[in-house]
């Protein structure tokens, strides 16, 4: 009988006999011969016999019951019976004891890769094949051959299957990691990992080349692996593609248009690697779908900044007002500059537009530019002609600073505009007054009268002084009266300086004070409002439509506040009135019709000197700013604007009013009437000042 049997040297048929006699004089196994024991992509290498010693296997752990018993060790011996033998076949797998028994074989399969140590002992009847496994356990098998070769072996191929078993069990710890880092959104932590679960893999291929076993059991468990990685790689990608475009659309309403362009780039190409990977989540169709709304994107992007810019040039070309005009055709410019510098560098330009027609179009754009500032300053020269001198002096100066500002831009961009700016400087050097000459004349400082426009469409002085400001029957040109001659001057400076429905106050009263003609030229009356608050009391269970009605009052009715008396106001008096005690007289007439007034807090007070109220079931506040003469010349359509801005932020405030000492120019009387800020000009005000017996605060 052959103890130790090397299956590749030809002796196969003892992995097919059974039963007594043949190679080894004695039957094996009982049931089936050990070549049915043998799977599929596993090679025999080894069998070893012995007669009557069968396998005896040592087992170590935890006493039964648990704590205080310590460990055990168990021990168990299989041994065949009189007519068969025990049997240890080595293969490339595993080492299969089997051992034949008449009422059925006995079997323990124990895999390569939990051999920790395979060695052989020495005993007084032969030697034993020992293998150590990784739970504990020993199996020790005595033969009489020599099981040198066999221990080579099994110490070989334990290590090949160790190594390659770690690489796995690392390979599917990352890939738990990276199961939880996809769950948390972290899509870049996933496929940073994809790399390293790839490389394990390959490792544990490479470790278990050497045995053909060892290779097929690792590929089909790396085959599961590298599915599983798929699965997770190509949502990973189709997620970060989702990321990055989102980034790419915040970057486009940043105005940040090579950024965006380089995230919706950046998004394709995951969807493209997502599209590369073997997996059916998310499927073909979806991902395909996404490219295609990408490229509509980029698309749009492309073309977004060209489009920009183009819309600035025609709402700038459509405007008439060159304060508009000049901020559109700036911006016009700050576009197109911005489509030259974008793939600055690059080949392949991205974004819509040819290099050479956009530096053309910039050219353009800076004509325009220059066109609408040097429009700027002749509509200043206008408001300066006629005006009196520190008014006509600030028309110049604003008119000075667009052309300031227009020679810039034509020397850098369009030189043959700079003969036009030279000859509007020379007509606002023609138009500037010399205030240093006035002064002098008068010894060093210029009266008032000579610095503030007096309306001449009043009613007459003395008709005022007998039957009040406004009274009934007053003759007016309108009502067939005869026009003097201040008259007919002050109606050819309304022409040039004012707008002529400024100041008109036609004869009339209510009772309570002034009516004017324009509703947005009368003086706002406390008593007025406040009795239409207390009309609005049977809203008091609707206060929104109470504040509302009181509010309409305040727009509609500016006129008309009882009272009495006489401090003889003209409008030419007010010239008389110094700037820093202008506002206390304004001030004090609010008082006087009725209002409570308080200086202002916060960021209003920068734009509105008064806080004027009403008192009663609904309180109407009213944001006042006075403007004193040199002041209305200054004051702009952005000024006017700023006092509108200044009332609706601030808190108890309704409406907003400018009292001004002489008239506002038409651009900030029109952008007053396009934000509802009332303005109360010079006539009005007199009128108002002398009906309630207001004295002069400088005693005038």
């Amino acid at each position: 009988m052959k103890h130790v049997i090397e299956v590749e040297d030809g002796e196969e048929s003892v992995l097919t006999e059974t039963g007594s006699g043949g190679l080894i004089g004695r039957g094996i196994l009982h049931d089936r011969p050990l070549a049915e024991y043998v799977d599929a992509g596993e090679t025999p290498r080894y069998v070893v016999r012995n007669k009557k010693r069968g396998v005896r296997i040592d087992r170590s752990g935890d006493a039964v019951g648990g704590s205080g018993g310590g460990s055990v060790d168990e021990s168990e011996r299989v041994t065949p019976d009189s007519d068969h033998s025990a049997t240890a076949l080595v293969t490339d797998v595993r080492v299969l004891f089997a051992v034949g028994h008449a009422d059925g074989d006995r079997t323990h399969s124990v895999p390569l890769g939990d051999v920790v140590e395979a060695r052989t002992v020495d005993g007084f009847l032969g030697g034993a094949l020992v293998l150590e496994t990784v739970h504990g356990r020993q199996y020790r098998f005595q033969s009489r051959g020599d099981l040198g070769p066999v221990q080579e072996f099994l110490d070989a191929a334990a290590g090949v299957w160790t190594r390659a078993e770690r690489h796995l069990e690392a390979a599917a710890e990352t890939l738990d990691q990276v199961e939880t880092a996809f769950e948390a959104g972290d899509v870049d932590i996933v496929l940073a990992a994809v790399g390293d679960v790839r490389e394990t893999l390959a490792d544990a291929e490479e470790a278990a080349a050497s045995l053909d076993g060892a290779s097929a059991s690792v590929a089909d468990r790396v085959a599961d692996y590298r599915a599983r990685l798929a699965w997770y790689e190509r949502r990973a990608y189709a997620e970060r593609a989702e990321q990055v475009r989102e980034r790419a659309h915040t970057r486009w309403d940043d105005r940040e248009y090579e950024s965006a362009f380089d995230n919706f780039e950046r998004a394709a190409e995951s969807y493209a690697a997502a599209l590369s990977v073997d997996a059916d989540r998310p499927t073909d169709d979806l991902i395909e779908r996404r490219l295609e709304t990408l490229a509509e994107d980029r698309e749009r992007l492309a073309a977004a900044p060209l489009e920009r810019a183009e819309q600035a040039v025609e709402v700038a070309s459509a405007e008439d007002d060159p304060e508009t005009a000049v901020e559109w055709w700036e911006r016009a410019l700050d576009r197109y500059e911005t489509l030259r510098s974008l793939d600055w560098g690059r080949d392949e330009r991205r974004f819509a537009g040819d290099r050479e027609a956009i530096r053309e179009r910039l050219a353009v754009v800076a004509e325009g530019l220059v066109a609408a500032r040097c429009e700027r300053a002749r509509r200043a020269v206008d408001v300066a002609d006629g005006a009196p001198p520190e008014a006509a002096a600030a028309a110049c100066e604003r008119a000075q600073s667009a052309l300031d500002a227009a020679r810039e831009v034509a020397r850098e961009r369009v030189p043959e505009e700079l003969d036009t700016v030279d000859e509007l400087e020379a007509t606002v050097d023609d138009h500037r007054p010399d205030l240093s000459a006035d002064r002098s004349e008068d010894g060093g400082d210029a009266t008032p009268a000579e610095t503030v426009v007096v309306p001449s469409d009043e009613p007459d002085p003395e008709a005022t002084a007998e039957s009040g400001p406004g009274a009934a029957g007053t003759p007016t040109p309108a009502d067939g009266g005869s026009t003097t001659e201040s008259e007919t001057t002050s109606d050819a400076v309304r022409e040039d300086w004012a707008s002529v429905d400024d100041d008109t106050d036609e004869a009339g009263t209510d009772g309570e004070g002034i009516d004017s003609g324009e509703a947005g030229d009368g003086w706002v009356s406390a008593t007025r409002i406040r009795s239409a608050a207390d009309e609005s009391t049977s809203t008091a269970d609707d206060p929104e439509r109470a504040v509302t009605e009181t509010e309409s009052t305040v727009d509609s009715q500016m006129s008309g506040a009882s009272g009495g008396g006489s401090a003889d106001w003209a409008p030419a008096d007010l010239a008389s009135v110094s700037a820093g005690a202008y506002r206390d007289l304004v001030a004090t007439l609010f008082r006087e019709t009725g209002w409570a007034v308080d200086a202002p807090e916060g960021e209003a007070a920068d734009e509105v000197d008064l806080h004027a109220t009403t008192p009663g079931p609904v309180a109407v506040g009213v944001g006042v700013r006075a403007v004193h003469a040199d002041g209305t010349a200054a004051l702009d359509g952005d000024a006017v604007e700023r006092v509108a801005a200044a009332v609706e932020d601030a808190a108890g405030l309704d409406a907003a009013v400018i009292v001004a000492r002489a008239r506002l120019s038409p651009p900030a009387r029109e952008r007053a009437d396009e934000r509802g800020v009332r303005v109360v000009g010079p006539d009005s005000l007199a009128a108002e000042l002398d009906y309630h017996g207001v004295s002069h605060p400088d005693g005038g």
